[in-house]
């Protein structure tokens, strides 16, 4: 080879090793970007996978709090069922007494007043 071959030469590949080297540079900032990105969606995908894990607690949360007041719930209503059953009860002893008493009390005077009547007529007859 002739030197103007070589100088021809070597003037192609400084030329092929400068367009190598930005090409470089470009798909080393690509890459940088892809990192970049790969690491923003992992670090998206954590807290998706935490917002789930918290959205089941809050679910079973939420559930049990909703057992825990269906069970109040049915304990009030039977509360409020025996309460009202012996209100009832109370009323309709209240009311049987109150009539034995009054009864009790117009049978006592009757017979009073008969006793009177039967002693009235025994002194008079004498």
């Amino acid at each position: 080879m002739t030197n103007e071959q070589l100088t021809q030469t070597v003037i192609d590949l400084v030329a092929y090793k400068a367009k190598a080297e930005e090409e470089h540079k470009t798909y080393d900032a690509i890459l940088n970007e892809i990192q970049a990105d790969v690491k923003a969606t992992k670090s998206l995908a954590e807290d998706v996978h935490i917002m789930a894990i918290n959205m089941q607690n809050m679910q079973k949360a939420q559930e049990s709090m909703q057992k825990a007041q269906e069970e109040t719930n049915k304990k009030v209503d039977a509360l409020s069922s025996k309460e009202f059953v012996e209100y009832k009860e109370n009323k309709k002893l209240i009311k049987q007494n109150l009539i034995n008493k009054v009864s009790g009390g117009l049978i006592g005077a009757v017979l009073t007043g008969i006793a009177w009547l039967v002693s009235l007529y025994f002194k008079g007859g004498n």
